[in-house]
């Protein structure tokens, strides 16, 4: 069972190096001359790939057997299922918001590369609105399913995004400037202030 766990470990870890490898702007950079008139579908074949990869990833996790980390009563169940659904939540309006961005079709249709700073809704309590609702759900999940393979799932999950986040905010400031610079000082990164 130890082995199974060491290869999930290594499939999540493969899976962040190339998320950061193709959505770095060197690999962009390179796409898009070997691409050339083609390059317009990178972000929708990027995306596909994400999606692919992410699914074969979850098929491993939940059905390999796994150490349970605790007993979970009605309390606890009851807990991380409100905890999960809430970050769900929070996920489905993120996606929902910017899902043409993500799915790469808003190139396709709109044929531009531009984007858009977004500082409403949601991105009105934190600049990664979509970071802080993944969390909260897939923290919510483990108090649900306290099993081994979440653990280390959400570990890598975690420690992954807060490193890329340094690297998105440092993108973000070059892409937006003074106006990012200003966001950042009102709104908190992933966890919202409890005041006003």
């Amino acid at each position: 069972m130890i082995q199974s766990h060491v290869i999930l470990a290594a499939g999540w870890i493969l899976y962040c190096v190339l998320h950061s490898v193709f959505a770095s702007s060197t690999f962009k950079r390179l796409a898009q001359r070997w691409m050339r008139g083609h390059y317009k579908f990178y972000r929708l074949y990027y995306t596909l790939f994400a999606a692919v990869s992410f699914v074969a990833i979850l098929i491993y996790q939940v059905t390999m057997s796994s150490y349970k980390l605790f007993m979970p009563t009605t309390t606890s169940l009851v807990l991380g299922i409100a905890i999960a659904f809430f970050g769900l939540a929070v996920m489905c309006i993120c996606i929902l918001k910017y899902f043409m961005q993500l799915s790469g079709l808003k190139g396709l249709i709109e044929n531009t590369n531009t984007n858009e700073l977004m500082i409403t809704g949601v991105h009105k309590i934190v600049r990664h609105p979509l970071y802080t609702g993944t969390f909260i759900f897939i923290w919510g999940l483990l108090v649900i399913f306290p099993v081994a393979s979440l653990l280390i799932a959400n570990t890598i999950i975690t420690i992954y995004t807060l490193i890329g986040l340094q690297l998105e905010e440092k993108k973000l400031e070059q892409e937006f400037g003074e106006a990012y610079r200003l966001y950042k000082q009102k709104v908190p990164m992933i966890i919202p202030k409890l005041t006003r």
